[in-house]
């Protein structure tokens, strides 16, 4: 609400310029110091969710993940809410196992920005894992019947075919997935399970090599084996 009562912009320059300093496109600094500096501006401007949004992405990028949950936490105890932090704590709990907590923020999350599909997904994909295949569907279907071509989306309804056992539909969206985004690694890998399932060794070949081609150590390293595993079967 525009209410004239909140802080005056001017006021905060030093924190723009801090902001600039630590993380602009520009900044050479080293990991500790960004992360010393946004912790500077968390302490000045506690209400200021884009610090914690970038101090907390810099707390991840260093695996210091227990640190950036508690820093979200803290951010929706001081009355800093958003869908952005809840989704972020989400995917935390995702990493560590705690799905039951995980699906709790993510729903907090599509509460708050329905267009955000990449919570939608990711809400949808904690669903599946946890067996709840309608659920999930139904969301996957709403984000395509929306209007967006979101890659994710038809990998996740592959992943829902694969549970019904339809082969050919599972198929046909992760093609699909794989046609709107090109890097989605994940969906590589699920076209050259089901290639290798129909018995196309050249295209199972195919969307594993595709697959390591694109995969980074750093976000598939859990992956990157198997895949390497799948491809020398094919031998």
């Amino acid at each position: 609400d525009l209410t004239g009562e909140g802080i005056d912009p001017k006021d905060r320059a030093g924190i723009l310029k801090l902001i600039h300093v630590a993380v602009g496109s520009e900044s050479g600094l080293p990991p500790a110091r960004r992360i010393e500096l946004l912790r500077q501006g968390v302490a000045e401007d506690p209400t200021n969710p884009s610090l914690y949004y970038h101090l907390g992405g810099e707390l991840e990028k260093v695996g210091r993940y227990a640190e950036a949950v508690k820093l979200y936490q803290s951010a929706l105890s001081k009355g800093v809410v958003s869908g952005r932090l809840y989704s972020r704590i989400a995917d935390l709990y995702l990493r560590e196992g705690r799905k039951d907590a995980a699906i709790v923020h993510y729903e907090k999350a599509a509460q708050f920005n329905p267009s955000d599909y990449e919570s939608q997904s990711n809400l949808a994909t904690a669903y599946l894992e946890k067996g709840r295949v309608a659920d999930a569907e139904r969301i996957f279907r709403w984000i395509i019947a929306a209007g967006e071509e979101y890659a994710p989306a038809y990998n996740g309804l592959g992943l829902v075919a694969i549970q019904r056992r339809d082969l050919a539909g599972a198929k046909v969206n992760f093609e699909r997935a794989v046609q709107l985004d090109p890097d989605l690694v994940e969906a590589h890998l699920n076209l050259g399970l089901i290639y290798k399932m129909s018995g196309d060794i050249p295209r199972a070949r195919s969307s594993f090599q595709t697959c390591l081609a694109k995969a980074t150590r750093a976000q598939y390293g859990h992956i990157i084996p198997q895949v390497r595993e799948e491809l020398a079967a094919l031998q």
